[in-house]
């Protein structure tokens, strides 16, 4: 299917998300479901993969009652996330029916990235390694599980249908970096590049944070961009990861509040 593009221009990592999900749904064995109307876009799979997949993307900042509950039909019984840009009457709006906030985030972009220069160092006890055999594929997942404080089960379910993919050395679509300090995997990284390079599941073990590695890896994938001759990258940020991605270059493109169904 053709992932609609009219998201692209607002949200292209979410846009590159969703031609991942079309890249890889035989592997899966899932339809995907899409609908675009008034600035509202909506993505799900059946039978249901995650509530990290079923996105409601708001593109405005106003929703009436009758817009909510075709978005709640749209969903059914399943699990669902609302992005929504920020702003204070629509967050009250979306609390007043009874929704619960989640984060906040930000939709970020690097541009011209093929004019400037990734340089990073890696002093003598740090090496980044790609993700190509089962115990640096065992690597990305323990890091990203104590990362983002989610069990290993849950990391399965969310990303383990790639596998296959990243561990395909002819694969150029998804691919996945780990930082080793002393041979120890402490840091992680890794993109989706379709029409867009998209950056996503940067994370380091919560012992090592502070010592620059999310910076390594930024610097590291935007490399990889470079060589696939992307001129931008995207991404989309908590309010601590912002700061980082920052110092490579990416500017705020949208702030963004996340809510889910009580």
């Amino acid at each position: 299917m053709e992932i609609d593009n009219r998201l692209e221009k607002y949200d292209p990592s979410r846009y590159t998300v969703y031609q991942m999900l079309d890249y890889t749904k035989n592997i899966q064995k899932i339809k995907l479901i899409q609908k675009f109307s008034e600035d509202i876009y909506l993505f799900r799979t059946k039978p249901f993969v995650n509530t990290l997949y079923n996105h409601a993307n708001v593109m405005k900042k106003s929703l009436l009652e009758r817009e909510l509950v075709e978005i709640k039909n749209f969903f059914g019984k399943d699990t669902f996330r609302i992005k929504i840009p920020e702003n204070e009457k629509l967050k009250e709006f979306l609390f007043y029916q009874g929704l619960k906030f989640e984060d906040v985030g930000s939709i970020m972009v690097n541009e011209n990235i093929h004019k400037k220069e990734h340089n990073y160092s890696l002093v003598e006890n740090l090496e980044i390694f790609p993700v190509n055999n089962k115990k640096t594929l065992e690597d990305y997942k323990s890091i990203f599980s104590e990362a983002f404080d989610c069990s290993l089960e849950d990391t399965n379910k969310k990303f383990g249908f790639l596998d296959k993919i990243i561990l395909d050395s002819k694969n150029n679509h998804m691919n996945a970096f780990v930082l080793y300090e002393n041979n120890t995997p402490v840091s992680t990284g890794a993109y989706y590049a379709f029409d867009n390079f998209s950056i996503e599941n940067i994370g380091t073990r919560k012992a090592f944070r502070g010592k620059g590695y999310a910076y390594n890896i930024m610097n590291h994938l935007l490399k990889e961009a470079q060589k696939l001759k992307y001129n931008q990258a995207c991404l989309v940020a908590s309010e601590a990861g912002s700061r980082v991605y920052k110092k490579v270059g990416f500017k705020i493109l949208t702030k963004t509040n996340t809510f889910t169904p009580n």
